[in-house]
């Protein structure tokens, strides 16, 4: 008859080692649902931000930016009571960051962050942000990614502009002198530029040309639509 000893003697070893890993790591249970997000009520309300100075300005989330110039730094939130308080407005250094903090919300239209500033040099649009843009310093940065739309007026005599995954930049009412663009992703930019146009820009992005600029890259000139002069 076989000897079963050693068996069971595996088995109570089995044991043994299945109880030291739960004593080290202890027990997982199931995850936790996801926080459901803020379902935004009827009333509006003004939130009047204190801020330090800045002129670089970031967003990210379905929030609606306006941006114009200002003698003094300001930030206003016009948001449902309950949505206001997950509206983060920072400034780190002279950037400020915008976003919406968990667990996020529900609405027919996204909170609208109004800012001004004497000088704004930079913005940047990620996840589904939209804004509006007044510019009238020297140079301005534009950069918007992840289906999202910038609308700007104004002019600049240097203009950068970045836009990344069906997102759209649209600056045919901002007159600059010289631009740089970069496009990739099946992204949009609609551009007036009065002298000189570089960059690049993949086969599934469309540059738009309010004017023809006197001289451009080739690598833009094969891609851009005109829209002829206005």
């Amino acid at each position: 008859m076989p000897d079963r000893a050693p068996r069971r003697a595996r088995a109570r070893l089995v044991v043994i080692a299945a109880s030291c890993a739960l004593a080290v790591g202890g027990c997982v249970g199931p995850l936790a649902p996801a926080p459901t997000p803020v379902h935004a009520l009827d009333d509006m309300k003004t939130d009047v931000r204190s801020v330090d100075a800045f002129s670089s300005v970031s967003a990210d989330g379905r929030l609606n930016i306006v941006m114009a110039a200002g003698a003094l730094p300001s930030v206003e939130v016009d948001a449902p009571s309950n949505v206001a308080p997950l509206i983060v407005t920072e400034v780190s250094g002279s950037d400020l960051f915008i976003s919406v903090a968990a667990p996020g919300y529900t609405s027919d239209s996204p909170a609208t962050v109004r800012i001004a500033a004497p000088k704004l040099e930079s913005v940047s649009l990620t996840n589904r942000a939209t804004g509006t843009i007044e510019a009238t310093s020297q140079s301005l940065s534009a950069s918007v990614s992840r289906g999202s739309v910038l609308r700007g007026i104004g002019n600049v005599r240097q203009l950068s502009v970045t836009t990344l995954g069906n997102s759209d930049a649209q600056l045919g009412d901002l007159a600059s002198e010289t631009a740089s663009i970069s496009a990739a992703g099946g992204a949009k930019a609609t551009l007036r530029v009065s002298k000189q146009l570089t960059g690049t820009a993949d086969s599934g992005s469309i540059i738009t040309l309010v004017v023809a600029p006197t001289a451009q890259s080739t690598s833009v000139e094969s891609l851009y639509e005109s829209m002829g002069g206005r």
